[in-house]
């Protein structure tokens, strides 16, 4: 009888250890079960602009529990280009990255990244034309979509206002009466217009007003007579003293804030700069670009969102969730708003919390106001190495004295090469 229960006391426990011991295990499949993706990001972001994207990246990563992507800053874009290289030769890319759109081909051609399409296939239509259609354009190589625009900046005109009264001038509306005013200004030792080191960007814009690109296929056109036209327009300004290059300090910032010509093209996220370096008594305003022979343009500059090759299906889902999350009208105006980048969708700039940001930052107005003829270079396969041989070709003219025609002659013959290698 005691052997009975001293047997029955053994299964009670044993019963009892298999419970604990299968509650333990479903306790850990649990667990792992409900474990978030991880959704490696390289970006080329430091500074307040890392933060602010981290500050969104959290947001996003609370707002559900199956991925948590992770943000890793690698300096800068130079950097982080050479560090995806790297990786892309031993297998161990990250699941998302930072791009220059302009790099989009490049990457496509090496077979870095994956196509988007099926991202942007899985959005209502409306939702994808809401996007601005320049920054639409930049994502896309050979007619498919390959990134999401993040970062996006234009050219836009900035003025300095106390200049504009006393001598009894006019905010610009063409490039001709910008190099009008030089010369009503010359005499006082001012510049009408100042540039960053280089004014290629405005010559981009200049052409794409006058309805000329630069590349296109396999058709260079970068020493076309309007080309070479329209650099010397700005050349001959160079020459006579009513332009000046920002040389070797890279942009023009700081000698406008200094009152050293009337009038700056630069980029749009300036804007912040220009507020940190102007004292409380400099007055100044922000509006769009000239025109030339008639029409606008003004070019895109900023990075997008790539999605790398080997991604998981996991992570892939996951990256897709993100980047439609930073799609959203209220997330896209969130990060315009912290950062001076321009939102990406028309929604999100008629938002009320980003029409109230212009409010009260009425600098910010002459980006949005450029969006309409704004527009993406049009990349292709080599285009980095375009990219360097436009500097040296610009450098050259400014620099050298080395006359437009010969500069862009040569430039065009690199170009024919880079595309033929390629």
């Amino acid at each position: 009888m005691k052997r009975i229960k001293l047997v029955q006391y053994f299964l009670a426990v044993l019963a009892v250890s298999l419970i604990v011991t299968l509650g333990g295990a479903s306790t850990n499949v649990q667990a792992a079960s409900t474990k978030k993706t991880k959704i490696s990001l390289w970006t080329g972001l430091t500074g307040v602009y890392e933060k602010n994207l981290q500050k969104i990246t959290n947001g996003f990563n609370k707002s559900q529990n199956k991925y948590h992507v992770v943000l890793t800053s690698q300096g800068t874009y130079d950097k982080m280009n050479q560090k995806v290289m790297a990786a892309a030769k031993s297998n161990n890319l990250p699941v998302l990255g930072m791009a220059l759109y302009t790099s989009l081909p490049d990457y496509k051609h090496n077979g870095f990244i994956q196509s988007l399409d099926p991202l942007y296939k899985s959005m209502p239509k409306k939702n994808v034309k809401d996007i601005y259609a320049s920054f639409r354009d930049g994502s896309k190589v050979d007619g498919n979509y390959y990134s999401v625009p993040l970062s996006k900046s234009v050219r836009i005109l900035y003025y300095n206002k106390d200049i504009l009264k006393k001598y009894n001038l006019a905010v610009p509306k063409t490039w001709n009466q910008l190099r009008a005013d030089g010369q009503k200004l010359k005499e006082h030792q001012i510049y009408a217009y100042g540039f960053d080191q280089s004014f290629q960007m405005e010559w981009e814009g200049m052409l794409h007003a006058a309805g000329v690109t630069p590349i296109s296929g396999k058709k260079v056109a970068v020493n076309s007579q309007p080309s070479i036209k329209a650099a010397n327009f700005v050349l001959d300004m160079v020459k006579n003293g009513t332009a000046k290059s920002a040389g070797s300090d890279v942009y023009w910032t700081q000698s406008f804030v200094n009152g050293q010509s009337a009038f700056y093209i630069g980029s749009s996220a300036a804007v912040a700069s220009i507020k940190e370096a102007a004292k409380k008594s400099f007055n100044w305003g922000a509006a769009v670009v000239p025109s030339y022979e008639g029409k606008s343009g003004t070019e895109v500059a900023g990075n997008d969102l790539v999605l790398f090759k080997g991604a998981s299906k996991a992570e892939k889902s996951g990256a897709y969730k993100y980047l439609k999350y930073l799609l959203k009208p209220n997330v896209t105006a969130k990060w315009a708003e912290a950062t001076g980048y321009l939102p990406v969708s028309k929604k999100a700039v008629a938002s009320k919390s980003f029409q109230q940001f212009l409010k009260d930052n009425p600098y910010d107005q002459a980006a949005v106001d450029s969006l309409p003829d704004s527009f993406s270079q049009k990349a292709f396969v080599g285009f980095n190495q375009y990219y360097t041989d436009s500097n040296t070709a610009f450098d050259s003219m400014l620099n050298k004295k080395t006359p437009a025609k010969k500069a862009l002659d040569n430039l065009a013959k690199q170009t024919k090469t880079t595309l033929a290698g390629n």
